[in-house]
């Protein structure tokens, strides 16, 4: 046998081990429902343990608008050919970003390390757009300001109606609210989120 052959054999080999399984939302991400957000493949289930997944927030909820919100999904656990998850985090893609700062005149950054009601503490990046070039008094008001609404959501919230609220606009707009009071703002942006320590089943 020629060592073409032999290797297209191991090819194939490596390849008939390999298992596809169907990864799952976490349990109350979309409404108490957990589906299906992404396939992976593995010859050894216990690899996937740990594994991360991005997946277009789009793709979940067949909105086109949130093309740019990407979810991060950790793989938890593993039953027959199902893959279940809890959040990670998630984060807006980069061009998107670009284009944000393109349009506005100043740009405003605050990050948070909050704890949600149910104790899951999050490390939290909000963005605001201002239509004018503010004065640093200005930036440095709507931070605190940022800052205190975003805590004080997180005390109200469980963990899973928190990560709903940051990665689907509900909790930018409430800040792009309050802000604007401040200083004329075009908007607010939970731009990035990390779980800091898992959620308890």
């Amino acid at each position: 046998m020629s060592q073409r052959s032999r290797s297209s054999r191991r090819m194939v080999d490596k390849w008939s081990t390999k298992q596809l399984f169907n990864v799952y939302s976490p349990p109350g991400f979309l409404d108490g429902d957990e589906r299906i957000v992404g396939e992976t493949i593995t010859s050894d289930p216990s690899m996937l343990i740990g594994r991360v997944i991005e997946v277009s927030l789009a793709d979940i909820i067949n909105d086109y608008s949130k093309m740019h919100v990407k979810l991060q999904f950790q793989i938890v656990e593993v039953t027959g050919s199902n893959a279940k998850t809890r959040f990670k985090g998630h984060s807006f893609a980069r061009d998107y970003l670009r284009f944000l700062v393109r349009r506005r005149r100043t740009r405003i950054d605050s990050i948070n390390t909050i704890k949600t009601k149910d104790g899951v503490p999050f490390r939290i990046t909000a963005t605001g757009f201002t239509t004018h070039r503010s004065k640093t008094s200005q930036k440095d008001a709507i931070r605190r300001e940022m800052l205190s609404i975003i805590d004080e959501k997180a005390n109200e919230l469980n963990s899973m109606d928190f990560i709903r609220e940051a990665t689907g606009g509900k909790l930018g707009s409430y800040v792009f609210t309050k802000c604007k009071q401040i200083y004329p703002l075009k908007s607010v942006e939970i731009q990035k989120s990390k779980l800091l320590k898992p959620i308890s089943s």
